[in-house]
């Protein structure tokens, strides 16, 4: 289904890095691949994508480095991901840059996966920094500058989504 590449899981880790820094420190692109344990030169690379694209902000020169360029409530996931990604989508079918499904012709599915693509993809675009990053800002006693995520999905804040054993979701209303 939806996975990003690992560039855009550099990218994602590199802001969660940079969110839990007090105040605007900087971190260096030697810092932060040797603590997260990524190679320098693809970091490097992602890194400028960010900064090239507004997300961050870097200072040259010794002590240099990058921090967020704005509040991570202003920061949009896709944002984030998308100048790694070619092309997100919740299926092959929907994806216009994988190679054809050998279904392509007799599925049935291919109109109801794009009806799916296309919310998915609509609630992915609303999705923050500070929201996809709310469990890791709170175990960490940072303050979350937007609703969580759970508070933003669905068109009406009174019902609840669940999943019942079968995995079937169903409806309830809160009290």
């Amino acid at each position: 289904m939806f996975k990003v590449c690992r560039k855009s899981e550099y990218a994602l880790l590199s802001v969660q890095v940079m969110a839990l820094r007090t105040g605007d420190s900087l971190v260096s692109v030697a810092e932060l691949a040797a603590s997260e344990g990524i190679p320098p030169d693809i970091l490097a690379k992602v890194l400028q994508t960010l900064k090239r694209t507004g997300i961050l902000l870097a200072s040259k020169g010794a002590g240099g480095g990058y921090r967020l360029a704005h509040p991570l409530s202003e920061i949009r996931f896709l944002d984030v991901v998308r100048p790694f990604e070619e092309h997100m989508a919740v299926a092959t079918c929907q994806n216009r840059t994988a190679l054809p499904c050998e279904r392509m012709d007799f599925c049935r599915l291919r109109d109801p996966m794009s009806v799916l693509n296309s919310f998915v993809m609509r609630q992915v675009d609303t999705l923050t920094m500070a929201q996809f990053l709310a469990p890791v800002l709170a175990a960490h006693g940072k303050a979350i500058g937007s609703p969580p995520i759970e508070a933003s999905i669905g068109a009406n804040p009174a019902e609840r989504r669940s999943v019942d054993s079968t995995g079937v979701g169903r409806s309830e209303r809160s009290a």
